[in-house]
Protein backbone atom coordinates (compact mmCIF):
# COMPACT_ATOMS: atom_id res chain seq x y z
CA UNK A 1 0.00 0.00 0.00
CA UNK A 2 2.51 2.69 0.71
CA UNK A 3 4.90 1.66 -2.62
CA UNK A 4 1.27 2.45 -4.25
CA UNK A 5 0.82 5.64 -2.56
CA UNK A 6 4.71 6.39 -3.27
CA UNK A 7 3.92 6.16 -7.01
CA UNK A 8 0.95 7.80 -6.68
CA UNK A 9 2.63 10.93 -5.10
CA UNK A 10 5.90 10.51 -7.60
CA UNK A 11 3.45 10.45 -10.50
CA UNK A 12 1.37 13.28 -9.17
CA UNK A 13 4.82 16.06 -8.49
CA UNK A 14 5.72 14.54 -11.73
CA UNK A 15 2.55 15.98 -13.64
CA UNK A 16 2.68 18.94 -11.84
CA UNK A 17 6.12 20.09 -12.74
CA UNK A 18 5.63 18.97 -16.30
CA UNK A 19 2.07 21.30 -16.51
CA UNK A 20 4.76 24.05 -14.64
CA UNK A 21 7.27 23.20 -17.18
CA UNK A 22 4.79 23.88 -20.47
CA UNK A 23 2.99 26.80 -18.52
CA UNK A 24 6.35 28.98 -18.07
CA UNK A 25 7.74 27.92 -21.99
CA UNK A 26 4.43 29.22 -23.21
CA UNK A 27 3.88 31.83 -20.73
CA UNK A 28 7.88 33.04 -22.14
CA UNK A 29 6.67 32.25 -25.54
CA UNK A 30 3.87 34.52 -25.80
CA UNK A 31 5.93 37.47 -23.86
CA UNK A 32 8.21 37.37 -26.14
CA UNK A 33 6.70 39.89 -29.20
CA UNK A 34 7.19 39.31 -32.77
CA UNK A 35 8.81 42.29 -34.10
CA UNK A 36 9.52 43.26 -37.76
CA UNK A 37 13.13 43.03 -37.74
CA UNK A 38 12.75 39.06 -36.42
CA UNK A 39 9.43 38.73 -38.83
CA UNK A 40 11.74 39.20 -41.79
CA UNK A 41 14.33 36.93 -40.43
CA UNK A 42 12.03 34.07 -40.25
CA UNK A 43 10.32 34.60 -43.67
CA UNK A 44 12.93 35.28 -46.00
CA UNK A 45 14.35 32.52 -46.00
CA UNK A 46 10.38 31.20 -46.71
CA UNK A 47 10.59 33.84 -49.43
CA UNK A 48 13.94 33.00 -50.44
CA UNK A 49 13.17 28.79 -51.41
CA UNK A 50 9.84 30.15 -53.02
CA UNK A 51 11.67 32.59 -55.65
CA UNK A 52 14.19 29.90 -56.51
CA UNK A 53 11.34 26.83 -57.18
CA UNK A 54 9.23 30.11 -59.71
CA UNK A 55 12.44 31.05 -61.16
CA UNK A 56 13.44 27.49 -61.84
CA UNK A 57 9.67 26.62 -62.65
CA UNK A 58 9.34 29.35 -65.15
CA UNK A 59 13.28 28.88 -66.81
CA UNK A 60 12.58 29.48 -70.57
CA UNK A 61 8.67 30.14 -70.38
CA UNK A 62 8.85 33.72 -71.94
CA UNK A 63 11.09 32.31 -75.30
CA UNK A 64 8.08 29.26 -75.35
CA UNK A 65 5.25 31.38 -75.41
CA UNK A 66 7.01 33.67 -77.92
CA UNK A 67 7.40 30.24 -80.34
CA UNK A 68 3.89 29.74 -79.05
CA UNK A 69 5.03 26.42 -77.70
CA UNK A 70 1.20 27.53 -75.19
CA UNK A 71 0.86 23.36 -73.66
CA UNK A 72 4.89 23.02 -72.15
CA UNK A 73 4.70 27.23 -71.44
CA UNK A 74 1.16 25.77 -69.20
CA UNK A 75 2.95 23.07 -67.27
CA UNK A 76 5.95 25.54 -66.30
CA UNK A 77 3.15 28.38 -64.41
CA UNK A 78 1.20 25.40 -63.02
CA UNK A 79 4.93 23.96 -61.65
CA UNK A 80 5.16 27.69 -60.97
CA UNK A 81 2.08 28.28 -58.93
CA UNK A 82 2.09 24.97 -56.73
CA UNK A 83 5.83 26.85 -55.80
CA UNK A 84 4.05 29.95 -55.09
CA UNK A 85 1.23 28.64 -53.07
CA UNK A 86 3.77 26.37 -50.97
CA UNK A 87 5.92 29.05 -50.04
CA UNK A 88 2.35 31.60 -49.21
CA UNK A 89 1.24 28.82 -46.93
CA UNK A 90 4.35 28.88 -44.78
CA UNK A 91 4.20 32.20 -45.17
CA UNK A 92 0.93 32.65 -43.39
CA UNK A 93 1.90 30.38 -40.50
CA UNK A 94 4.80 32.90 -39.26
CA UNK A 95 3.54 34.77 -36.37
CA UNK A 96 3.45 37.93 -37.20
CA UNK A 97 4.30 41.58 -35.46
CA UNK A 98 0.93 42.98 -33.70
CA UNK A 99 1.58 46.16 -35.39
CA UNK A 100 1.75 45.32 -38.90
CA UNK A 101 -1.27 42.38 -39.28
CA UNK A 102 -3.54 44.14 -40.96
CA UNK A 103 -0.58 45.25 -43.50
CA UNK A 104 0.80 42.05 -43.68
CA UNK A 105 -2.76 40.38 -43.78
CA UNK A 106 -3.14 42.42 -47.20
CA UNK A 107 0.14 41.52 -48.22
CA UNK A 108 -0.61 37.65 -47.84
CA UNK A 109 -3.99 38.23 -49.48
CA UNK A 110 -2.17 40.08 -52.68
CA UNK A 111 0.14 36.77 -52.74
CA UNK A 112 -3.03 34.19 -52.85
CA UNK A 113 -4.24 36.46 -55.55
CA UNK A 114 -1.10 35.83 -57.29
CA UNK A 115 -1.00 32.08 -57.01
CA UNK A 116 -4.45 31.84 -58.52
CA UNK A 117 -3.36 33.81 -61.43
CA UNK A 118 -0.13 32.00 -61.83
CA UNK A 119 -3.14 28.96 -62.02
CA UNK A 120 -5.01 30.49 -64.40
CA UNK A 121 -2.04 31.52 -66.96
CA UNK A 122 -1.17 28.38 -67.00
CA UNK A 123 -5.04 26.91 -68.02
CA UNK A 124 -5.52 29.64 -70.48
CA UNK A 125 -2.13 28.49 -72.11
CA UNK A 126 -2.94 24.92 -72.17
CA UNK A 127 -6.26 26.21 -73.51
CA UNK A 128 -3.46 27.80 -76.47
CA UNK A 129 -5.85 31.24 -75.53
CA UNK A 130 -2.52 33.00 -75.55
CA UNK A 131 -4.12 36.39 -75.17
CA UNK A 132 -6.15 35.39 -72.17
CA UNK A 133 -2.63 34.49 -70.61
CA UNK A 134 -1.72 37.56 -71.46
CA UNK A 135 -3.92 39.38 -70.02
CA UNK A 136 -3.73 37.30 -66.94
CA UNK A 137 -0.09 38.25 -66.65
CA UNK A 138 -0.46 42.20 -66.94
CA UNK A 139 -2.61 41.42 -64.04
CA UNK A 140 -0.28 39.67 -61.78
CA UNK A 141 2.19 42.01 -62.57
CA UNK A 142 0.22 44.45 -61.40
CA UNK A 143 -0.59 42.71 -58.08
CA UNK A 144 2.85 42.13 -57.84
CA UNK A 145 3.02 45.45 -57.48
CA UNK A 146 0.56 46.11 -55.01
CA UNK A 147 1.80 43.43 -53.38
CA UNK A 148 5.14 45.19 -53.12
CA UNK A 149 4.00 48.66 -52.28
CA UNK A 150 2.59 47.07 -49.31
CA UNK A 151 5.60 45.70 -47.55
CA UNK A 152 8.19 48.40 -49.05
CA UNK A 153 8.73 49.24 -45.08
CA UNK A 154 9.96 45.82 -44.55
CA UNK A 155 12.87 46.23 -46.48
CA UNK A 156 12.51 42.39 -47.88
CA UNK A 157 15.23 41.07 -50.38
CA UNK A 158 13.49 37.55 -51.48
CA UNK A 159 10.13 38.95 -50.28
CA UNK A 160 9.15 41.04 -53.00
CA UNK A 161 8.07 39.77 -56.12
CA UNK A 162 9.73 40.03 -58.91
CA UNK A 163 7.04 40.20 -61.98
CA UNK A 164 9.21 40.52 -65.00
CA UNK A 165 9.67 36.45 -64.79
CA UNK A 166 6.29 36.45 -65.56
CA UNK A 167 6.36 38.37 -68.51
Amino acid sequence: MQIHRRVSRAFAAALFAAVLATALVAAGALGAEQTRESYVAQVEPICKKSTQSLEKALQGVQQKIKQNKLKPASTQFAAAALAFEKGVKQLKAVTQPEADTAKLGKWLKQLEAGTELLKKIGKALKAEQKGLAQNYIVKLSNNSRVANNLVLGFEFHYCLVDSSKFS
